[in-house]
C-alpha cells in the first residue's frame, strides 16, 4: 500500500465496521482487500478511490471523524465502496519498527521520531513498575475480551464483527495512553484482515495475539487472579522521550536497510559512542518514515540530519563526528534537537580502537548476548549484534534463500550459514553471491543471528581481506543491503553445507506449536481431544512434561462444556480457554529460546545442537 495513503484512527474504522449491515460486512469478508484494486489519486482535497461507478472521497491525512469520509452512492457511509477503501488503511498512531524487523510490526508505539522530548532526568527506565488507573484497566478487559472472542473463533471462521471489536479496543487502549496495547489490536485486527490473502503467516499471527493477550492479562485484564506486576515496557511509550547526555564522539559502525510490511523504511546507522571517562555504548542514527522499498535508497544518501552536520549515512558509517548536548532515549536512539551540535571527525578502521574492542568478545557470549536480546520484549539497540571473524568457505545452500554464504567462524570453527534480510533484499543476496566465490577470504562482519534457525547469520554489514578490493570511499567495508560489490555475480556451482548449518531437523516442541497454531487458525474447536492426544506423548518421549501437561490442560479447556437451564449445551467463556492458551504459548516460546540458545552454544563449543533436557 501507497505509504502516502490516509491513516485512519482505529475508533473511527470500528464504528463503521459495527454500523455495516450483514450483507456488507459479508461480502468485505469475502474479499476484504478488494480496495487495493481500485484507482488511488491524490488531490487538493484529499484523496479519491474509484470503486467501479461509485467514488469514496477522504478528506484529511489522518481520518478521525466521520465527516472526512463519505461515498458518492446511497448507502453511504455504510457501503461495501467505503467500508473496503477505508480497510486497508493503516491505524493512525503506529510507529516506527526497530532495526533488524524487516518484516515485522512497529517496535514502539506513537508517531514517527518528529525530534526529541528532552528532560533533564534520567533516560527512561523501561522495567519500572507502573500504577495502573481505572481507565487503562478498562480498556485492558476490553482488549482481553476481544482477543479471547478472537481465538475462539479461530482467524479464518473471524470477520468484520471482531475487526471491529479489536479496532475498538485499540481506540480504547490509545485514550487510556497503552499505546503498545493498542498497536497489539490494530496488528491483530490486520490478521483477521488478511487471513485469505498471501501474506498472511499462521506462526505471525499467533505471535500477535500471544503479544495481544499477554499484555492486556499483564496490565489487569482477564480472569481474576495472580500476574505479574505491570511495568513501562507493557505500557509503551506514545511519544519516545528523550533525555540529554551531552557530549559524545561517535564512531560509524555500520549502516541497515529497514523496509517493512507496515509501511515503514528508510535505514539506521549504528555508531559507537565514546564519551567522559572512557565509557563506550552502541547506539543508532535512523531515518525511517512512511514509505516503500524505494525509500531505502534515498535515505542511505540523504543527510543523517543530526546537529547540522553535512554527512549522509552511507559517509556516517564510514567516518565519525563530535557531538555536543545529544539527546538520547532508553532503547539506544539518539537524536539532535534545536540545541545539538555536530562536526564531521575522522572514523576508526574495524581493526582500530574504539571499534575493535567489539570483536575482542568471545563469540559464544556475543550469541547468547544477542539472543537474549531478541527472545526479550524490548532490547536495547546493538545488544542483538554479534561482531565475528568468518573464513569464506562458499556459497549456501539454504532452501528459500536466494543467495547465502558459508563459512567458519575462526575462534570456535563453528560453521555459519550468512543469509540476506529477507526475499526483498536483493542487493544484499547479490553481495553475498559474490563473496562466496572468494573461497578462504577472511571477512570481518557485523551480523544479527536468527532465531529459530541456530548456525545463521543476517550479516549486516562486512570487511573482507585484500582478494576483493573494495571502492577506497568505501573505507574497506560494505554495507550488505545497501552497497552493491561491482562485478557481475559469478555462476559457481554452490558447495554442499554442511550439515551444521541446514536448518535443524524438527524441534521436539513443534507438536506443541502446532496445536497452538491450529487453534489460533480453527478456534476451540480445532483443539481436539485426538489431536493433543498425539502430540501429548510426544512431548513426554522429547522429556518436555510441562509442555504436555500445558496442552492436556488447553484440550480439557478446549473440550468443556456447559448446560443453560434448559438442558442445552453451550461453550462456556472464552477466558479459561484463552488463559491456558496464553500459558502453553508463553511455555513454548521460552522454551524455545532456551532449545534455540542451547543449540548455538553447544555447537559452539563442539557439542551436539540437539537438547533433550527436561521442562
Amino acid at each position: 500500500m501507497s505509504a502516502e495513503r490516509p491513516r485512519i484512527d482505529a475508533g473511527l474504522a470500528a464504528d463503521l465496521l459495527g454500523a455495516a449491515p450483514g450483507r456488507v460486512r459479508r461480502k468485505l469478508d469475502a474479499d476484504p482487500r478488494v480496495a487495493e484494486t481500485w484507482e488511488w489519486r491524490a488531490d487538493d482535497d484529499g484523496w479519491s478511490v474509484a470503486a467501479g461507478g461509485e467514488t469514496v472521497r477522504l478528506a484529511a491525512p489522518v481520518l478521525t471523524e466521520a465527516a472526512q469520509v463519505g461515498c458518492s452512492c446511497l448507502l453511504s457511509p455504510r457501503c461495501l465502496h467505503l467500508l473496503a477503501a477505508v480497510g486497508v488503511l493503516d491505524s493512525a498512531g503506529e510507529g516506527e519498527p526497530a532495526a533488524g524487523e524487516p518484516t515485522g510490526e512497529p517496535a514502539g508505539t506513537g508517531p514517527v521520531d518528529s525530534g526529541p522530548e528532552t528532560g533533564s532526568g534520567a533516560l527512561l527506565d523501561l522495567a519500572a513498575p507502573v500504577d495502573i488507573d481505572d481507565a487503562a484497566g478498562e480498556a485492558a478487559l476490553l482488549a482481553w475480551s476481544a482477543g479471547a472472542e478472537v481465538l475462539t473463533t479461530g482467524v479464518r471462521a473471524a470477520g468484520a464483527p471482531h475487526r471491529a471489536g479489536l479496532l475498538r479496543a485499540a481506540s480504547v487502549a490509545r485514550a487510556a495512553r497503552l499505546p503498545r496495547l493498542a498497536a497489539a489490536c490494530t496488528t491483530v485486527a490486520a490478521g483477521v484482515r488478511d487471513a485469505a490473502t498471501p501474506a498472511f503467516t499462521l506462526p505471525g499471527y499467533t505471535e500477535a495475539l500471544g503479544d495481544l493477550l499477554g499484555l492486556a492479562w499483564r496490565l489487569g485484564g482477564g480472569p481474576e487472579g495472580p500476574r505479574p506486576a505491570a511495568v513501562l515496557a507493557d505500557v509503551g511509550v506514545g511519544r519516545r522521550s528523550y533525555a540529554e547526555i551531552g557530549t559524545l564522539r561517535l564512531y560509524g559502525l555500520a549502516c541497515e536497510r529497514v523496509a517493512t510490511g507496515s509501511g515503514y523504511a528508510g535505514v539506521v546507522s549504528h555508531v559507537l559512542a565514546s564519551g567522559a571517562g572512557g565509557q563506550r555504548a552502541l547506539w543508532r542514527i535512523g531515518d525511517v518514515a512512511p514509505g516503500g522499498a524505494e525509500r531505502v535508497t534515498a535515505a542511505y544518501r540523504g543527510p543523517v540530519g543530526f546537529g547540522g552536520v553535512s554527512l549522509s549515512h552511507r559517509d556516517l558509517a564510514r567516518s565519525g563526528m563530535v557531538a555536543q548536548r545529544v539527546s538520547a532515549s532508553a532503547d539506544g536512539r539518539l537524536s539532535g534537537g534545536t540545541a545539538t551540535t555536530a562536526a564531521t571527525s575522522g572514523g576508526a578502521t574495524w581493526w582500530d580502537p574504539p571499534l575493535s574492542a567489539l570483536w575482542e568478545e568471545p563469540f559464544a557470549d556475543q550469541v547468547a548476548r544477542a539472543l537474549a536480546a531478541l527472545s526479550a520484549p524490548v532490547h536495547r539497540t546493538g545488544a542483538d549484534l554479534v561482531f565475528a571473524d568468518l573464513t569464506v568457505v562458499g556459497p549456501g545452500d539454504s532452501p528459500g534463500e536466494d543467495g547465502s554464504l558459508l563459512a567458519t567462524e575462526v575462534g570456535t570453527g563453528r560453521t555459519v550459514l550468512a543469509v540476506a534480510a529477507g526475499p526483498d533484499d536483493r542487493v544484499g543476496a547479490a553481495n553475498l553471491v559474490r563473496l562466496a566465490a572468494d573461497h578462504g577470504a577472511a571477512l570481518r562482519v557485523v551480523a544479527r543471528p536468527l532465531p529459530g534457525r541456530p548456525g545463521a547469520l543476517h550479516l549486516l554489514a562486512a570487511a573482507p581481506d585484500a582478494s576483493r578490493p573494495l571502492p577506497e570511499s568505501w573505507a574497506g567495508r560494505i554495507n550488505l543491503g545497501l552497497d552493491a560489490l561491482p562485478g557481475r555475480p559469478p555462476g559457481h556451482p554452490r558447495t554442499p553445507v554442511a550439515d551444521g548449518a541446514r536448518r535443524d531437523p524438527e524441534s521436539p516442541l513443534a507438536p506443541c506449536t502446532r496445536v497452538l497454531n491450529r487453534l489460533a487458525e480453527g478456534g476451540r474447536c480445532a483443539a481436539s481431544a485426538a489431536a493433543v492426544d498425539a502430540a501429548v506423548p510426544r512431548l513426554r518421549r522429547t522429556h518436555l512434561p510441562g509442555a504436555a501437561d500445558l496442552l492436556t490442560e488447553l484440550g480439557a479447556a478446549a473440550g468443556e462444556r456447559l448446560r443453560t437451564a434448559t438442558g442445552e449445551s453451550v461453550p462456556p467463556p472464552p477466558d479459561r480457554l484463552a488463559l491456558t492458551w496464553l500459558a502453553a504459548l508463553a511455555y513454548a516460546s521460552a522454551a524455545a529460546a532456551d532449545l534455540d540458545r542451547r543449540a548455538w552454544i553447544g555447537a559452539t563449543s563442539g557439542r551436539s545442537s540437539r537438547h533433550r533436557g527436561p521442562y
